[in-house]
């Protein structure tokens, strides 16, 4: 059994700390290395940062809208699952059998119900939410102790309940999305157990924004620390985003003493792509200004820039243009693979590709603070950068989003 106890102390480092590395993006112009500069993005119809409801019909109390900053005052409830300890022991896969028929949606709602049958009333009431934009927006890449989420944390559930968790985010993620979550819960696991109480893979949640259904359109929120999905079913467009992944450390040795590198791949990928270019590309797809965040994560829906950058796709040779189809993929693959296949085949139709840019500043061997990638597309935007570390200050760890310009939140609270 885990209880938290933090110091006066960490809380002010943690607030230091989140405020210089992990809070809204800076921009610098590279045209003028002493000046900072705010990023002219769109900011047309995106969320405001004014508190929302709280209780049933709202964000719960504490929490700021969309995680734009520390919401104070946020209580963590006491664990009784070891969540990580027992994802360590599971020799398979979570078992689905009972939900394995009908659509991707309809399995996924089975799964929903029946992870809702094991739980208390009193739990129900925590995990569900009216499916509104208020509601939505509550997500965050930040420590829990300092920005709430909706639902019910995985830590409080009982050993049932948190194996009908398993086999819910197993049917929704598909089995490689599943592998990333599990493998960042595990970093979380390893940032408690290294250096402090506020990271730990109890403090995931998951919530349902609507009732889960195979016709009625409901969403499916998970998120902790580095982590947030939302995934749309029986909305007005398909839809897995936004989805927030970041790691930290890099690399590490989990408690079953496996070696793990949760997002090798997303960097690879974008790494691959960016040292195809020619010097002539390179410098095309050169930003003017530099990012230590991603530009559009938590609280910034619909921010996207008015105007695409960067060296267009279309102009790209064959073998450059599959290493950017190797790199959207890295990120939509880790939904179910029905939907999955249904984003792909519009984010890497001809049409769209001759409307995508790809994009970096900072260096493009995205090793260093302020390195970063960006995708551009019609729909699909995802970014990838390099910040300096919060529990390793000597080391960098990745921040990355994906974002889906029509289908954010299935498209549910566009107009």
């Amino acid at each position: 059994m885990k209880k938290l106890s933090l110091t006066l102390v960490s809380l002010l480092v943690l607030v230091s700390l989140v405020l210089s590395a992990c809070g809204n993006e800076n921009t610098t112009d590279t045209n003028d290395s002493t000046t900072n500069t705010t990023d002219t993005a769109n900011t047309e119809g995106t969320e405001t940062t004014d508190q929302a409801p709280s209780g049933t019909e709202g964000p719960p109390d504490g929490g700021g809208p969309g995680g734009g900053g520390p919401g104070g005052g946020v209580t963590i409830p006491e664990s009784v699952t070891d969540v990580a300890a027992t994802m360590t022991k599971d020799t398979a896969l979570p078992d689905v059998s009972a939900c394995s028929t009908g659509t991707a949606a309809a399995q996924v709602a089975c799964l929903a119900q029946a992870f809702k049958a094991t739980l208390t009333e009193e739990q129900i009431s925590t995990l569900q939410y009216d499916m509104t934009a208020d509601n939505a927006k509550v997500w965050s890449n930040l420590p829990i102790n300092t920005t709430q989420r909706n639902g019910i944390m995985i830590g409080t559930l009982s050993a049932e309940s948190l194996e009908a968790f398993k086999a819910l985010a197993y049917g929704a993620l598909g089995q490689t999305g599943y592998e990333t979550f599990r493998q960042l819960l595990y970093a979380d696991e390893f940032l408690s157990a290294s250096n402090s109480s506020m990271w730990d893979s109890n403090y995931y949640y998951v919530s349902f924004l609507g009732e889960p259904s195979d016709s009625s359109a409901w969403i499916l929120q998970i998120g902790g620390h580095h982590y947030a999905s939302n995934i749309s079913y029986n909305a007005k467009a398909t839809s897995s985003t936004p989805m927030f992944v970041g790691v930290e450390p890099l690399s590490f040795t989990a408690a079953d003493g496996a070696t793990y590198t949760p997002l090798a791949v997303r960097h690879d990928t974008m790494y691959d792509m960016l040292q195809s270019l020619s010097d002539e590309q390179t410098e095309a797809a050169k930003l003017s200004k530099t990012f230590d965040d991603v530009l559009v994560g938590p609280g910034k829906d619909s921010a996207f820039p008015t105007e695409s950058e960067g060296v267009a796709v279309s102009e790209l040779s064959a073998d450059q243009q599959a290493l950017v189809k190797k790199a959207i993929e890295a990120w939509v693959n880790d939904t179910q693979s029905d939907i999955a296949n249904e984003l792909l085949d519009v984010y890497l139709s001809t049409e769209s590709l001759g409307q995508t840019n790809i994009a970096w500043s900072g260096s493009t061997e995205l090793n260093t603070h302020a390195s970063y990638v960006r995708i551009d597309g019609p729909r699909v935007w995802i970014e990838f950068v390099c910040q300096n570390g919060i529990a390793f200050p000597n080391e960098i760890h990745y921040h990355t989003i994906w974002r889906d310009k029509v289908a954010d939140y299935g498209g549910s609270f566009s107009s």
